[in-house]
């Protein structure tokens, strides 16, 4: 008998199994929150107060036990209040679709839709990951962008910040030495941000960058550098690294950065870099928001992905409707921190 549209009437595919079965599914860190590590924070509102800082760290004076201490004086004037965007898609199932589907050995009809509909939010999940990945870029280049290509939010505008100027280290100058160019980036990009960021000897401070292809294949192919490099990369290649690799280099960690595969979507300019800090305090954050705009949901603190499952309400009984809803906001606390080099 074959499998019709009354199989989604079981507690299976209700909304308190669906988020159930998400909260199982391993997350996979794409490439820019593999390297920065965004800080998530859910949040209950759909508009959040961010902070730009400038970060810096001060003495204390010392005083006598039992006397007065210092109390810091609270930063209010330069907090944004920024409202979480909403991502959000949707695949239908049609009941013609079922019609053939049969349970395999040891499955239920309801198990057997389950993969259907897993199959379906597991494509919808990889178009919301690109997304998030997209505004991740985004808020590192000080300005996220939606889908079409309007503004989403500007960190440089927001806390009145002047985009820094673009750096030329010189790359397609093959005369230059290995040690002119490990000074020009110890003084025109490490050293700057190190000193700006205000982290002190925090241990979990370092530098990174991500680069375009031709900026990375200029970094790595310079006649200065490339010997070194080789020794890395057959380093790497013993511990199976793949094309889209790290080589460090004059107190950076450099990324060949890999976004979509069209080389457009998600990329970083070709022949450019951007450097920045990890391990500054708040500086990056993955703000997730509530799905209030339910009301079995409203009150809760927010998910990374929301799974629902729309169902056809007219006599037909047509379809069903896998989403999943996201509400991401990709927070640059510090734009200024985040220098772009070229070749």
């Amino acid at each position: 008998m074959p499998i019709n549209m009354a199989v989604f009437d079981g507690n299976a595919f209700d909304e308190a199994a669906m988020i159930r079965a998400i909260d199982q599914r391993p997350y996979k860190p794409n490439m820019l929150d593999q390297i920065i590590q965004f800080e998530p924070v859910p949040v209950t509102t759909d508009v959040v107060g961010i902070k730009g800082s400038a970060g810096k760290i001060s003495l204390i004076q010392t005083t006598e036990r039992g006397a007065p201490i210092e109390i810091a004086e609270p930063d209010t004037k330069n907090v944004r209040h920024l409202k979480i965007p909403r991502v959000a898609k949707g695949d239908k199932l049609y009941a013609h679709e079922l019609a053939n589907l049969s349970p395999g050995m040891n499955e239920t009809e309801e198990m057997a839709v389950a993969r259907v509909i897993d199959r379906k939010q597991g494509k919808l999940i990889d178009d919301v990951e690109m997304t998030e990945e997209h505004m991740r870029l985004g808020a590192l280049s000080g300005i996220v962008l939606d889908a079409d290509g309007s503004e989403i939010i500007n960190y440089y505008s927001e806390f009145g910040v002047t985009p820094p100027s673009a750096i030329d280290l010189q790359l397609d100058d093959a005369t230059q030495t290995i040690g002119q160019i490990r000074q020009d980036v110890g003084s025109l990009l490490v050293q700057p941000i190190a000193r700006a960021s205000g982290a002190g000897n925090n241990p979990r401070f370092g530098i990174h960058a991500v680069c375009g292809d031709g900026f990375w294949y200029a970094l790595t192919g310079h006649p200065a550098i490339a010997k070194t490099y080789e020794g890395y990369a057959a380093a790497a290649a013993l511990r199976d690294e793949q094309l889209w690799t790290s080589f460090f280099f004059a107190g950076v960690t450099w990324w060949h950065y890999r976004g979509s595969d069209d080389g457009s979507s998600i990329a970083i300019t070709s022949d450019k870099a951007k450097v920045f800090p990890v391990g500054v305090p708040g500086m990056f954050q993955h703000v997730m928001g509530p799905a209030n705009e339910m009301l079995s949901l409203i009150g809760q603190e927010g998910r990374r992905y929301y799974p629902f499952l729309e169902m056809d309400q007219s006599q037909k009984r047509q379809w069903a409707q896998p989403e999943i809803y996201a509400y991401p906001l990709f927070v640059n606390g510090r734009p200024d921190l985040v220098l772009e080099a070229t070749v």
